[in-house]
């Protein structure tokens, strides 16, 4: 076969362990460190999972030599080898490690410059697809406890409670709003 072989290699460049997140530590970690959106955070973590299955460690390497690197998959043209380099100005190796952030703030600026159309990955296995983005928001660490919270003594209400009193008071005020707009009189309101 004439096509790239891709050869996945876990890396043992330190001594420590490869870090491999769950779904829903690997959405919250990324919302720690303040460089990606909530809107598109169903996104990197569908493309974190396609591309590296979620391993900081994870190190691809082509039949051509080239090689992708951590989490992100990153492409050794924005990082060099050995020492900072590259298009983000960060050494390939520091892409292995357990720290997120730099690799979080390298795949940032890569999307934005090409968007998440640069990964193939992306766009043959997550783009149209909300399966992970609904996945993720049934995390605990990411359900708003402040939206379950509605009664005056802030305890928490079962959550099919707190969408009843929700939807109750919804349709009480769309109901004034109606009245409002069909009589025009603010008392009715």
């Amino acid at each position: 076969m004439n096509l790239l072989v891709l050869v996945v290699v876990i890396s043992s460049v330190a001594v420590s362990e490869s870090k491999v997140f769950t779904r829903c530590r690997l959405a919250t970690e990324l919302i720690k460190t303040k460089k990606i959106e909530k809107t598109f955070l169903g996104n990197w973590v569908c493309l974190i999972e396609k591309v590296s299955n979620r391993d900081t460690k994870a190190l691809t390497v082509l039949s051509n030599g080239k090689k992708a690197y951590g989490l992100f998959q990153i492409p050794s043209r924005w990082c060099r080898e050995g020492k900072k380099g590259g298009e983000c100005n960060i050494a390939c190796e520091m892409l292995l490690d357990d720290d997120i952030r730099d690799d979080t703030e390298c795949a940032v600026t890569i999307f934005h410059r090409e968007g998440f159309k640069y990964w193939t990955q992306w766009t043959n296995r997550c783009k149209n697809d909300n399966h992970i983005t609904n996945e993720i928001y049934k995390c605990p660490d990411l359900v708003s406890r402040r939206s379950l919270s509605i009664s005056p003594d802030r305890t928490l209400m079962p959550q099919a409670e707190a969408l009843r009193v929700k939807r109750r008071l919804s349709r009480r005020g769309m109901e004034r709003s109606r009245l409002y707009s069909y009589y025009g009189l603010p008392w009715l309101a």
